[in-house]
């Protein structure tokens, strides 16, 4: 009998870009991607990245839950000019621990197609922690990470 320990969730694909699945616990999440193209002039095929609980009931860590979340970017990932901005969430003070856990997935699961480069944008209340990943092969890696620098370097607002 194979254990399901090691295997990503079921997921539900409601529309292009947008997931949700449900834990052993019960816990219902949603991840999405949201089309970034309005930030940066190069920014086509760039979309960031969110994943969050339906509830606010606490959530145990799970493993399982990393697995889906990197099934789901394998998927988005099979094309080669997507590109994906991640924003460490601010709302709740959690914003560092929301960056070392990717930081985590990124190390214990590429498979070495993907690159990473971070930046981060400090205002006098916040830090706010972004990170773009994109296939090593993107023919636009090199213009990607550069727009990337310039939108850190505009805090974040569209250029």
């Amino acid at each position: 009998m194979e254990s399901n320990l090691q295997l990503p969730y079921k997921v539900l694909k409601s529309a292009e870009w947008d997931y949700t699945f449900t834990t052993k616990h019960g816990i219902i999440y949603h991840a999405y991607f949201i089309d970034f193209s309005s930030y940066h002039p190069n920014f086509r095929n760039v979309y960031t990245f969110n994943i969050e609980p339906a509830s606010n009931e606490p959530h145990p860590i799970d493993t399982r839950i990393a697995l889906t979340v990197v099934s789901i970017l394998m998927e988005f990932f099979t094309t080669k000019e997507n590109a994906m901005i991640m924003v460490c969430d601010n709302l709740d003070g959690k914003e560092k621990k929301r960056e070392i856990l990717f930081q985590r997935w990124f190390k214990n699961y590429n498979d070495g197609r993907l690159v990473r480069f971070d930046a981060s944008a400090n205002t006098e209340d916040y830090t706010l922690y972004v990170s773009i990943y994109l296939r090593k092969d993107n023919p636009k890696i090199s213009q990607l990470i550069q727009s990337f620098y310039e939108l850190i370097g505009n805090d974040m607002y569209p250029i």
